[in-house]
């Protein structure tokens, strides 16, 4: 067998490129909004802070529809009109704490992690007190953002270990469905607050809700009707 080497022009070009020295970040002051910054090929174009809901909080995750940026955020999703790169105009806050609120974006639909024991069903910001209740949210959260200026939440999707992070896949054999593929990386929630949770092993019961992915089929004519078709592992 022939061994071909190939390397790419964009490869080399990078390998020839060289590192400002002494490093600019060294020394550099910090600050909420005012910390000193060092940037190498980039240019910034804009910096905007957040609302006052979403200050301090850890933003997540980003998702992109036509000149809108959507905004994940431990404490909900933050909507951005970036028509003008400079100058970016928020759109909607939308306060549904639950973290850690990836968010992804298909058609006009938009979805959004919840993994936190305080996340609520109602989006409330008082938390879930108790270790068992049919008030709590880990899972999938489904807006509908056919009107990106208001997103109408439409339905959830209760999995047992929260989703941490998802993925959004079309089958292109499918035209009618979409697929969420969410991973859960927080402990087992009570049986008695989902059915079939097993905080188990896999060796002593194959349902376990341990080391394994949940995958929800989501109809594009009736995403209402949002449902777990697999959890393989």
């Amino acid at each position: 067998m022939m061994d071909i080497e190939y390397t790419s022009p964009n490869v080399s070009s990078l390998s020839n490129v060289e590192a400002p020295s002494p490093d600019p970040r060294v020394g550099l002051g910090a600050g909420l909004f005012d910390a000193e910054e060092a940037i190498w090929n980039l240019k910034k174009l804009s910096s905007t802070p957040p609302p006052k809901d979403f200050l301090g909080v850890t933003n997540s995750d980003l998702a992109f529809k036509e000149n809108y940026a959507i905004q994940g955020n431990y404490n909900g999703v933050v909507v951005w009109d970036i028509s003008d790169p400079s100058n970016p105009v928020l759109v909607k806050d939308y306060l549904c704490p639950a973290s850690q609120s990836d968010v992804s974006v298909y058609g006009n639909l938009m979805f959004v992690s919840g993994e936190g024991y305080s996340g609520r069903l109602d989006c409330g910001t008082e938390g879930v007190q108790t270790a068992v209740s049919a008030e709590r949210l880990r899972g999938i959260r489904i807006f509908d953002i056919t009107n990106i200026e208001e997103p109408e939440y439409i339905a959830n999707v209760q999995t047992c270990r929260g989703s941490h992070t998802h993925s959004v896949l079309k089958d292109p054999n499918d035209d009618e469905n979409v697929y969420v593929y969410v991973s859960g990386s927080a402990g087992v929630r009570p049986e008695e607050e989902l059915s079939g949770c097993v905080n188990m092993s896999p060796d002593e019961d194959p349902n376990s809700a341990l080391f394994r992915i949940e995958v929800i089929k989501v109809p594009l004519s009736n995403p209402e009707a949002a449902a777990i078709v697999s959890s393989p592992r």
